[in-house]
Formats: C-alpha cells, sequence, structure tokens
C-alpha cells in the first residue's frame, strides 16, 4: 500500500517524546506525544494528526486524520494488526485513561474499540504485543486496580505524588474477535509491577526487560511463554549486562536477536547505548563502533522490512530536571544491523551517482526507474522546503544519522 504525496507537505516532523509508533508497510507511523511550545511549557501534540516516516527514501509526510480518535496523549502503547493501529490507555490533560482506539491505515479513519466487560485500570507507560489475534498488556503507571479488572495482579502506590497511582504488574488480554477483556493468573514466578519497561516477541515468547519500580531502574529480563501462560526469570545473562534503565526501547531484529536502546538511568542520566541480545545463548553484547549520536528516551523504535531499526524522537536531556526544559528531538536513527539487500545497494548506488547514471534510468524496468524517480522527486522537494523554513523560521527539519 502507498500513501499519495500531496503538494505543500511540511518535512519539518514536530520533535516529541512518549509517542508511539508502528512500521506498516515501508513506513514508520507515528501518533501523540508531547512537546515544548515555550519555556517549560508543555503541550501535547495535535490527536488527529499522523506522521508518516518513508524509511525506504527517508521522507516525512503529515496525514489528517478522522473519525473518534483519542485526546493527546502521552505513555500509551500501540500494535499493528493488520490495517489496523491500536493505540491503549496512555496520559492526557485529564490524567489516565483506559480506553482502545483503532486508526485504519486505509481510511485514516479512528474508532473507539468498545468492550463488552471490565476494562484494566488507566494506566501509562504500559507494553503490549499481539498474539492469535489477541492484544497484551502488561504492568504500566496505573490507577488502583479495585474496582476496575483485577483478579490478578498487584499494586504499589507511589507515595511521592499526590493522589493514587503506581506500579502494577498485571497481564490484560484483549480479544479482539469478542470485544472483551481478560485478566489470566499466570504461571512461575511473575515480574514484579513496573512502568516504562520494554518488550518484544519472538514467535510465541515474549521478552521483557527492565522498567522501573518504586525508585529502582531495573535491568532484570524475563520471558512470558504464551502458550502456558508461564514466565520465566529473572533469566541468567553471563558477562556483560546493560544497566538498570526505564523509558528504552527493545525491538526484535531477527529470530534469535533482540536490540535495546537508550533509556534513563538510576542516576537520571539519558542514556546512548545499544545492547543485542541473543535469546537463544541469553547473552548480552554491546554495540561500540558508533559514538555520535544524542542519548534518547522515551522515544520510540521499530523495525523495518529491510532489517533496520529506526528509532526516532523522544527527550535527550533529564526528563526530571526542574532546572532546565526538556529536550525534545525530531531526530531519526537508523540502526544498520543486518546487510541491506543487494537490490537495495544497487538503488542508492545508483541515485548516490545520478550525476553519471540518470540519463539512464528510463531503461531500467519500471519499478526500478519509479523508485530513482521518486527518491529524486523527493529530495529537490525536500531540499527546497528546507531553506524556506530555514528562511522563515531559522529552524532545521529534523537530524537523521545512520549507524552501519
Amino acid at each position: 500500500m502507498e500513501f499519495d504525496r500531496p503538494s505543500g507537505t511540511k518535512y519539518r516532523v514536530p520533535p516529541r517524546t512518549g509517542h508511539v509508533c508502528v512500521c506498516f508497510n515501508k513506513y514508520m507511523v507515528v501518533w501523540g506525544g508531547y512537546a515544548n511550545f515555550s519555556y517549560h511549557h508543555e503541550m501535547y501534540l495535535p490527536p488527529s494528526d499522523i506522521w508518516l516516516y518513508d524509511t525506504d527514501v527517508g521522507y516525512w509526510m503529515k496525514r489528517e486524520t478522522r473519525g473518534k480518535c483519542p485526546p493527546g496523549t502521552s505513555g500509551a502503547s500501540a500494535c499493528l494488526v493488520d490495517y489496523h493501529m491500536y493505540v491503549f490507555a496512555g496520559h492526557t490533560e485529564h490524567g489516565n485513561v483506559n480506553t482502545l482506539h483503532r486508526l485504519d491505515l486505509r481510511t485514516l479513519e479512528w474508532e473507539h474499540v468498545h468492550t463488552d466487560s471490565d476494562s484494566p485500570s488507566p494506566r501509562d507507560k504500559c507494553v503490549c504485543w499481539v498474539h492469535h489475534n489477541k492484544l497484551y498488556v502488561f504492568g504500566g503507571f496505573s490507577m488502583p486496580l479495585s474496582n476496575y479488572l483485577n483478579e490478578n495482579g498487584e499494586f504499589h502506590a507511589d507515595r511521592s505524588i499526590v493522589g493514587v497511582r503506581g506500579w502494577n504488574n498485571q497481564l490484560v488480554v484483549f480479544d479482539l474477535e469478542t470485544k472483551t477483556w481478560h485478566n489470566p493468573r499466570c504461571k512461575g514466578l511473575v515480574p514484579s509491577s513496573r512502568a516504562a519497561h520494554a518488550a518484544a516477541k519472538a514467535g510465541a515468547q515474549v521478552f521483557l526487560f527492565g522498567g522501573r519500580h518504586i525508585e529502582e531502574r531495573m535491568n532484570d529480563l524475563h520471558c512470558l511463554d504464551l502458550e502456558t501462560l508461564t514466565w520465566t526469570g529473572p533469566l541468567v545473562t553471563p558477562g556483560n549486562v546493560p544497566v538498570g534503565r526505564s523509558w528504552h526501547t527493545f525491538t526484535l531484529v531477527s529470530d534469535r536477536q533482540m536490540f535495546l536502546y537508550g533509556g534513563f538511568d538510576q542516576a537520571d542520566n539519558p542514556l546512548n547505548d545499544a545492547w543485542i541480545l541473543d535469546i537463544v545463548k541469553l547473552t548480552w553484547t554491546k554495540l561500540d563502533h558508533y559514538k555520535n549520536c544524542n542519548p534518547h528516551l522515551w522515544h520510540t523504535a521499530c523495525r523495518t522490512r529491510e532489517g533496520e531499526v529506526v528509532v526516532f524522537g523522544g527527550c535527550t536531556n533529564n526528563i526530571l530536571s526542574v532546572e532546565q526544559p526538556t529536550e525534545h528531538s525530531n531526530e531519526v536513527i537508523t540502526f544498520l544491523l543486518n546487510p541491506l539487500s543487494l537490490l537495495r545497494l544497487c538503488l542508492h548506488t545508483v541515485y548516490k551517482n545520478k550525476a553519471k547514471t540518470h540519463s539512464d534510468w528510463e531503461f531500467l524496468p519500471q519499478s526500478l526507474a519509479a523508485w530513482l524517480q521518486t527518491k529524486n522527486d523527493l529530495m529537490l522537494d525536500m531540499q527546497k522546503t528546507v531553506k524556506e523554513q530555514t528562511r522563515d523560521t531559522g529552524q532545521s527539519v529534523g537530524a537523521t544519522c545512520t549507524v552501519a
């Protein structure tokens, strides 16, 4: 599926933190989050807007959605099911919510998904994944579980804030066919209550890493078998291991590898480290061959069709500081963790040398010639818009960084 590029598209995607994203076809679809609108004044981004990043040619497009969209939100969780992006929970200007919405990426129309059962407590900073047409959600920073779906799971109140919210370790499941929520009892040792953790799914297993529990940002690793709902962990991983953190990302990059990036450590430092977890050998490998990218926390990451990991946005300084405003990012970092396909390498080489090759593009197969011409048109259009926006506002359109 392709999205038509309208005239007048603005390329400067707004910086943001606490947003969600999914990878749909060749696009990274970005929604929600919040940003600075003036010194120490932060606001939610317009909820009717989505931004599409074409991972093939490195191009941003803005789209206006329709229907019953969620309110401006941070800390929601999102999953892709066929042509739909599901968005659950989060924090709004009125507090935590427990609503479920879905966006049809063909029509760009939102729908509020109603449930025929009790719902989980309002929460944010939880994780979600999809398995066998069911949406799974674990943990988060929530309202108390009482008066909501609460057959299983623990809640630990945060005594440092006004009002009653805290950490939970519930596993809740939404059946997409029956539109009902369930709170199943799991076997094994359930991970402790936490929020701002990260999880990645490989087959019928989900690996969960880190997150914050009360005052501790953890570096424990757990595995959930989705066929038996049995937790295993904390898993022992010999050798060097990542430090405890929250607000990081964890992304499946192959049948046996997961990619950990960034976050916020126990000393309130934003992180710029990257790790590979071998889920068969249960070993961590730190990637030390890049140093130039900014740290990121509460960003998003997704795996492209080519096997790259694209990281977008987030906060680049101490998000808890009261002395300086949060530095929100619109940077795109592309991690090349596996070799690109030969076709992709050839297309990039031909485009890079377009001064010599352009006259011969018409003799290529139609699909390849169209890719090159689209890339060329978009880059020329983008360069023009960058010059206009820089002249008018003095602001750039957002940095990109590719790490091989």
